[in-house]
């Protein structure tokens, strides 16, 4: 009868850790996820801004959005779901002026407005429900 119980508690260890990881697993994909759409918002919304950033050492060298895809394991599917979603959600964001002076004459708020997205909540649940991963929902304590 010991025999059962020492196998069911290595079961339980086995089985919690098994647990445990797929949600780091799932937790790294989703962050990878919204870090590969925040380098797609910026990209997509400099071309439209100035076409000469296609030609830009900084952006032609950049390969963040490579290493976000190879670290999250974001398959071929994932990456032209998350891509589309970002394009239809920040497709405008060059456009917003800035109310910041820029001695070049012409200023945006790109970077801030993709990283306003990266932090939203439409990001967050349009990659949950891609990942078939339940929203987390915050208990009211009092």
């Amino acid at each position: 009868m010991g025999t059962k119980v020492i196998k069911s508690i290595i079961f339980s260890k086995i089985f919690l850790i098994s647990i445990i990881c797929f949600s780091q697993t799932t937790d790294d994909k989703l962050k990878y996820l919204k870090k590969y759409s925040y380098c797609h918002c910026i990209y997509i919304n400099n071309v439209k801004f100035d076409i000469k950033y296609l030609n830009d050492k900084f952006q032609i060298s950049d390969k963040s959005k490579n290493e976000f895809i190879d670290l999250g394991k974001i398959t071929e599917l994932n990456n032209q779901e998350i891509r589309s979603f970002t394009e239809k959600m920040t497709e405008n964001f060059f456009s917003i002026e800035s109310p910041y002076y820029s001695e070049s004459g012409s200023s945006n708020l790109i970077t801030s407005m993709c990283l306003e997205f990266y932090e939203s909540k439409e990001l967050d649940n349009f990659i949950r429900k891609m990942l078939k991963i339940k929203t987390k929902k915050k208990n009211n304590i009092r």
